[in-house]
């Protein structure tokens, strides 16, 4: 459970106002359709420590994020405070989602070579590492893993989403052999058809980008102790070269996740959400996503300074003007972006950090259980108190260059993994003691890649 850490305000305030639309005229139901390093091993060290513009907003930032160069009724996924088991009862798959986890993954997208690793969070063992898309490309880059931690899904840049189960249990012996045949470890990268771990892709033929990607916990069973009904959110964009997008607006896609079926689809038209660059004609489109205790998706928009909610529940939408680059929601609800700053869903209104944590050219956020946001900055990895807004401290890590990767593990450790390098950092909550792995391959990774923000958010109703 978090510990949340009460404090007073105080913070710079800027910018209010949210638009809403209601998307029942545009929603679409039915299926869409679309060298490994040779280092390995793991070592360990110690360190010390406004009114929304959905039309023309353009973003400051002069960081090309993909090649690290410069350039600027019911609601199923509203969460009722759930007991899974105090551990006398039956032995639930995957633990006590609200407590200690029977195992933990971190799923890390080595976009160099278009595969995506599974490191075991405790041992800094790489257990398996799969192909993403069935033609051995697609450039990965987004991974979210379920709020049981049984399965991730992966987002590929050049699009289709792949889920891969994490225990062997719930893999499907396709070929009847009696056992099942699956990837090893980061060299035993096995063809795609044949991974019997990998439970299915969903291509999207006629689009051109797809970076989001987040499940929602769905409703749990307690006669069964499975989490049931999970959805995987994810967005889209078209008219554009492989990764890019045009002057079409934004598809936004819910999938089933046991089968991968696309269920509902909305568009949000280019004029009220563009998926294009400032003002050019082309762009990344969106780019993080993160879900709240309702199952709500949010999503932020590269180069347009907008963020967007899409309501679980009837897919309406509301716009936001602001946002930087990485995006988690804590869990009280409120959006954080990895400036960092924190958005007031009511009000519409961002609040600042108070204090210096510079930023590192664009990162992934994440909370902790000790009630701390933490993002990349210059040299390492820091974190702001969630209430008042106090910068922490900064945890200085050995590895040049963009701690892009952050991301909190279901134990509450914080992990950090650099742009394009070789390794994955591990840092512990209390002490800051740094492990790493290193075995990587050209890593461009942020997200819910741990499973932390989403158990986070299911486990701890918002207080306020």
């Amino acid at each position: 459970m978090a510990v949340l850490l009460a404090g007073c305000g105080g913070a710079e305030v800027e910018g209010s106002g949210a638009t809403e639309v209601t998307a029942s005229e545009g929603i679409d139901s039915g299926e869409t359709d679309g060298d490994e390093s040779s280092a390995d091993g793991s070592t360990t060290s110690t360190s010390s420590t406004n009114t929304t513009s959905t039309s023309s907003t353009t973003s400051t930032d002069t960081t090309d994020p993909d090649s690290g160069t410069e350039t600027d009724g019911v609601k199923f996924d509203t969460l009722d405070p759930v007991d899974a088991g105090d551990g006398g009862g039956q032995n639930c798959q995957g633990g006590d989602i609200c407590g200690e986890a029977e195992f933990s993954y971190i799923w890390i997208a080595n976009s160099g070579e278009n595969t995506v690793t599974k490191l075991n969070t405790r041992t800094l063992e790489e257990e398996g590492r799969y192909w993403t898309r069935p033609d051995q490309g697609g450039s990965p880059s987004r991974t979210s893993v379920s709020v049981d931690g049984r399965a991730v899904a992966i987002a590929n840049r050049h699009v289709g989403i792949t889920k891969i189960w994490a225990d062997l249990d719930d893999c499907e012996d396709k070929n009847n052999n009696g056992m099942i045949d699956t990837s090893t470890g980061k060299n035993d990268v096995r063809a795609f058809a044949a991974d019997e771990c990998i439970a299915w892709h969903t291509p999207f033929p006629d689009m051109s980008v797809q970076r989001p990607v987040a499940w929602t916990s769905g409703t749990y069973n307690e006669a069964t102790c499975v989490w049931e009904n999970q959805k995987i959110w994810t967005t889209t964009g078209d008219s554009g070269s492989p990764g890019q997008c045009g002057e079409t607006g934004v598809y936004v896609h819910r999938l089933n996740g046991d089968t991968g079926e696309v269920e509902d689809t909305i568009h949000i038209p280019h004029d009220e959400v563009k998926c294009t660059f400032g003002a050019s004609n082309w762009g990344l489109g969106p780019y993080g996503a993160a879900v709240d205790n309702e199952g709500n998706m949010w999503f932020f928009v590269f180069g347009q300074s907008t963020v967007v909610r899409v309501n679980y529940s009837d897919l309406s939408y509301q716009i936001y003007s602001g946002g930087s680059y990485g995006l988690t929601v804590d869990s009280e609800g409120r959006p954080w972006t990895d400036a960092p700053r924190r958005l007031d869903p009511q009000g519409g209104q961002w609040t600042s950090a108070i204090g210096n944590l510079p930023g590192s050219g664009g990162t992934g956020v994440a909370q902790d259980l000790q009630g701390r946001i933490w993002s990349g900055t210059v040299g390492g990895v820091g974190w702001v108190d969630m209430e008042t807004m106090v910068v922490g401290d900064t945890v200085p890590l050995p590895a040049q260059g963009n701690y892009r990767g952050v991301s909190v593990d279901v134990d509450g450790f914080i992990w950090a993994i650099p742009l394009g390098g070789t390794e994955a950092f591990r840092i512990d909550p209390d002490t800051y003691e740094i492990a790493s792995y290193m075995g990587l391959n050209a890593p461009y990774t942020y997200s819910d890649m741990s499973g932390g923000q989403l158990s986070n958010v299911t486990c701890n109703e918002p207080q306020g």
